[in-house]
């Protein structure tokens, strides 16, 4: 027998800058987030049994009705363990790329400092779950939004998954150099860290960017690929296509050619969406920027065939509906 299912709502937790929620898509307007406090993870907890119960009835949340993630699935199948956690709960940040949602949303305080305190503390309710037995064992951690290396916790949590072996996702501008990151890719299974160049050039970058860092950048990407060893494949470069700045291939090729002289196999380009999910209806995906996404895939594999691509699924869903609806 079949049920709904989405696997966030079962097996997801957030730990927004707002609180504690099921999901971050962007395209979701359904964000119930349960407010920092002394009982906050008890009330999330107790809600997501709710929603458990009501998918089980076959009640989907208005929001998720269209959403890509929501599916059917085989009863045999369902688990409500936590596999996908989300720590996105802090507003500090060493750049200002001008395509950052966060600037907005979170209100972004630009620093130069690391051990940078979060709204609220993580391990302790990463410890508490991990006691309740809570997590699945192919568990993931997921650390994004501002720059995770100038978190006060950041060591913590990556001695955390090095510790019950769990995998852990890294989004970085790898402006600062952290030494524990090559361990923990080679000591966690299936660990990455993806680093937005996001170009080629140090003129471009700061433009990008808003500091001058692309050569700190670049040597950090070298060290990281170098010191990581069997797991320096782990080591991911980003380039998002920004229309009217970085959207022509001079510039990808550019890009390519550095992170190949970094050492970098495995790449992630992608597309700037942040802002254009929220009205969709007011943007559209150009032909242009749907052609160099697939130029950069094709000219890395031209360079190399065993090259590693990694995307989004939602942006290769919006590429090929050249639209930012999910339909």
């Amino acid at each position: 027998m079949s049920k709904k299912y989405c696997k966030y709502l079962a097996n997801g937790i957030n730990f927004h800058i707002s609180g504690l929620s099921f999901c971050n898509k962007l395209w979701w307007n359904y964000n119930p987030y349960t407010q920092y406090g002394p009982n906050a993870l008890e009330y999330f907890l107790q809600k997501r049994e709710e929603t458990l119960a009501n998918l089980d009835k076959g009640c989907v949340p208005e929001h998720c009705q269209n959403c890509m993630y929501m599916q059917e699935i085989n009863e045999d199948d369902f688990s409500d363990k936590i596999k996908y956690i989300e720590i996105y709960h802090w507003n500090q940040c060493n750049c200002a790329c001008f395509y950052c949602s966060n600037r907005e949303t979170t209100k972004l305080k630009i620093t130069k400092w690391r051990h940078q305190q979060g709204v609220i503390k993580v391990m302790p309710m990463l410890k508490e779950l991990q006691n309740r037995n809570m997590f699945d064992k192919d568990m993931r951690i997921s650390l994004v939004g501002g720059e995770p290396t100038l978190l006060n916790e950041f060591t913590d949590i990556l001695k955390f998954t090095i510790k019950h072996q769990y995998s852990i996702d890294i989004l970085s501008n790898g402006i600062l150099y952290e030494k524990y990151i090559p361990k923990t890719l080679m000591s966690t299974p299936e660990s990455y860290i993806t680093i937005s160049l996001d170009c080629g050039s140090r003129e471009l970058f700061k433009k990008i960017k808003g500091v001058d860092k692309f050569n700190d950048v670049v040597k950090n990407i070298k060290r990281y690929v170098k010191e990581s060893k069997e797991a320096g494949s782990r080591v991911m470069a980003k380039y998002i296509i920004l229309q009217g700045v970085n959207d022509n291939k001079e510039e990808i090729d550019k890009w390519i050619e550095t992170c190949v002289d970094a050492g970098v196999t495995n790449y992630f380009p992608s597309i700037e969406f942040c802002h254009s999910v929220k009205e969709p209806e007011k943007h559209e995906i150009t032909d242009k920027v749907c052609e160099l996404y697939e130029y950069m895939k094709s000219k890395l594999l031209e360079k190399n065939p065993d090259f590693r691509i990694s995307e989004y699924d939602f942006v290769k869903e919006f590429i090929k509906n050249r639209s930012y609806k999910i339909k």
